[in-house]
């Protein structure tokens, strides 16, 4: 009897161990949850304030590029881009992002690259914004990346950003500048899109190419001869002016649309997070009243049992071998 009751005791108290282990693993389990939880939801906040600063934006952004694109996009509209990558050479300017979980705006730049480098063409390079493509494009474009140039994004996109890239490109030498970046449609929808920007040289021989055409309501004809007025100096700093303003744009609208893709990305963590810790807590709670449920049921019988020893067990024995009601 003394041997049966060692037994019982060790089986409840490893029974009452496993239980406890248990329940300080679901518990460990839901707190990480938790803690996750409020990680992401305050990027999500933050993503969200830098969103409603950037979106405003948006209202004016086409005006901003009136006039730039007026002087500069005429001298490569309505040509394709394996046309113009095998007739002059070019710098892919490719805006990229410093942090991920946003969605494939880095990717998508990637994958154009590759397109564009499989044809022919006649000299290529790349320059990147940001850490995520410059971790991969130096490895996906060997023979074309150049250069990194890297925003800590502390402060919105300004002029002196995009003056800084600007000096930056003034370095190289090539005939077409194309701006690869991501533009912002919706809180759901970004657009991949392409600015092409002439070369000095290339500005100066399309705006002869204008003033010599015939005045026409959708020609530059006035802005050709007006720029060609000027002193070279002083349209050399309204070439530089307005493609100041086409980077800024681009970088603008990349941030913008970083911004948005972070904001659905981390939303869709946030349910898949919302649903794992509800899954912790369920276990928990189960094994948690498992564990008050024996603990109780141990009480009761340590309760009767007392209750029995002191009312006597009502059963008498003549001989060891039987066993009678009293």
């Amino acid at each position: 009897s003394k041997a049966t009751v060692s037994v019982l005791n060790w089986t409840r108290r490893d029974h009452s161990h496993t239980m406890s282990g248990k329940l300080k693993y679901y518990n460990e389990k839901l707190q990480g949850y938790r803690k996750f939880y409020q990680i992401v939801n305050t990027i999500k906040k933050i993503a969200l304030s830098k969103f409603q600063i950037g979106i405003a934006r948006t209202k004016t952004r086409d005006y901003t590029l009136r006039y730039s694109k007026k002087a500069l996009n005429g001298a490569y509209a309505g040509k394709d881009e394996a046309e113009l990558v095998k007739e002059l050479s070019t710098m892919y300017l490719s805006i990229g992002t410093n942090r991920g979980n946003c969605g494939p705006l880095n990717s998508a730049n990637y994958r154009y690259l590759q397109e564009v480098f499989e044809g022919e063409k006649k000299e290529a390079m790349i320059t990147v914004i940001g850490k995520k493509p410059h971790d991969s494009v130096p490895r996906l474009f060997p023979d074309e990346y150049r250069t990194t140039l890297l925003n800590d994004d502390k402060q919105s996109k300004s002029v002196v950003w995009a003056n800084f890239i600007a000096e930056h490109l003034d370095e190289f030498e090539f005939e077409r500048l194309a701006i690869v970046f991501n533009r912002f449609g919706s809180a759901a929808n970004q657009y991949h899109s392409q600015y092409n920007v002439p070369s000095w040289d290339k500005f100066i021989e399309h705006t002869l190419e204008m003033s010599q055409t015939e005045p026409a309501e959708e020609s530059n004809y006035r802005l050709a001869n007006a720029l060609l007025d000027m002193d070279e100096e002083d349209v050399k700093d309204f070439y530089n002016f307005h493609r100041m303003l086409v980077i800024l744009n681009a970088v603008s609208e990349n941030e913008l649309s970083e911004h948005a893709a972070r904001i659905v990305a981390v939303e869709g963590q946030l349910t898949n997070i919302a649903q794992l810790r509800d899954e912790a807590q369920m276990l928990f709670n189960k094994t948690r009243q498992g564990a008050i449920t024996t603990a109780l049921i141990e009480i009761l019988s340590a309760m009767t049992a007392m209750a029995d020893a002191q009312k006597g067990s009502g059963i008498t024995k003549d001989e060891f071998w039987k066993a009678e009601s009293a």
